[in-house]
């Protein structure tokens, strides 16, 4: 098979809540999807899109196709970044549902971040065990955060508001966080919490591929509400939201 991605597919997608009920003909024309049997096992599948306009993007979501297969814990990110490598491509955009810690934000807001704290400790999946040190930098690129924050303007996401950073904390899992592991994390200066990004983000910078997120507010963070009605939304409009903010990142 020729590992390679087809001309013009330098940005690779991850959806991530809500991207297995995507309906991906109405971003554009599926041209071919590949399953990458890798050193850590089968990556998630990826497909390519051909984009009005004439762009292609490539699309993979993490957490299963068609229906929700695995939680954010059980997703194998070294089989993922391992085959996006192989096949050529040399930016990853994500998109992240996520609680909110920080008390200015609200469910359907859209954050942006631009740090991240890894709290995460049992993942040995963490590198590919010929570990050279990343480059010192950023955690996030900055090119392809100033690419989704100009997006973000392009993109009709009234319901909630868009914030242009924020840190994002990364949790073991699969259960949710206490209330008072919140609040420690609150303290360390954490806005968001979810238990995507790490080590996703680190097994990037580990291949040289470049890496920015979205982060779709869900749900308030145990104990966060403050007195808010509860709110949880993982439904289709997440996935078709942070899709279109992703795909107008990639074209701009």
């Amino acid at each position: 098979m020729n590992e390679t991605a087809p001309p013009d597919a330098a940005a690779l997608i991850y959806g991530g809540t809500a991207a297995y009920w995507l309906d991906l003909t109405e971003f554009g024309r599926v041209v071919e999807t590949r399953t990458l049997d890798t050193p850590y096992g089968p990556a998630a599948p990826i497909d390519w899109l051909a984009l009005p306009g004439g762009a292609v993007v490539g699309f993979s979501s993490r957490h299963g196709v068609g229906t929700l297969q695995r939680s954010a814990g059980f997703v194998n990110h070294r089989a993922n970044l391992w085959a996006a490598h192989r096949l050529g491509f040399r930016a990853i955009l994500s998109w992240n549902g996520v609680g909110a810690i920080n008390p200015v934000l609200t469910v359907g807001d859209l954050v942006v971040p631009d740090e991240l704290i890894d709290w995460t400790g049992g993942r040995r999946a963490g590198t590919f065990e010929r570990w050279r040190q990343p480059p010192a930098g950023p955690t996030f690129d900055p090119g392809l955060r100033a690419a989704i924050w100009q997006a973000l303007e392009t993109v009709d996401h009234s319901a909630g508001r868009a914030v242009p950073g924020g840190v994002y904390v990364c949790t073991e899992g699969p259960r949710l966080e206490t209330a008072a592991e919140i609040a420690l994390l609150a303290a360390a200066g954490a806005d968001v919490v979810g238990m995507t990004l790490a080590p996703e983000v680190w097994l990037a910078r580990e291949l040289g591929l470049r890496y920015a997120s979205l982060c779709y507010i869900t749900n308030y963070a145990t104990g966060r509400a403050r007195g808010r009605a509860p709110r949880r939304e993982f439904g289709p409009a997440v996935g078709q939201l942070c899709m279109a903010v992703l795909v107008a990142a990639v074209r701009l």
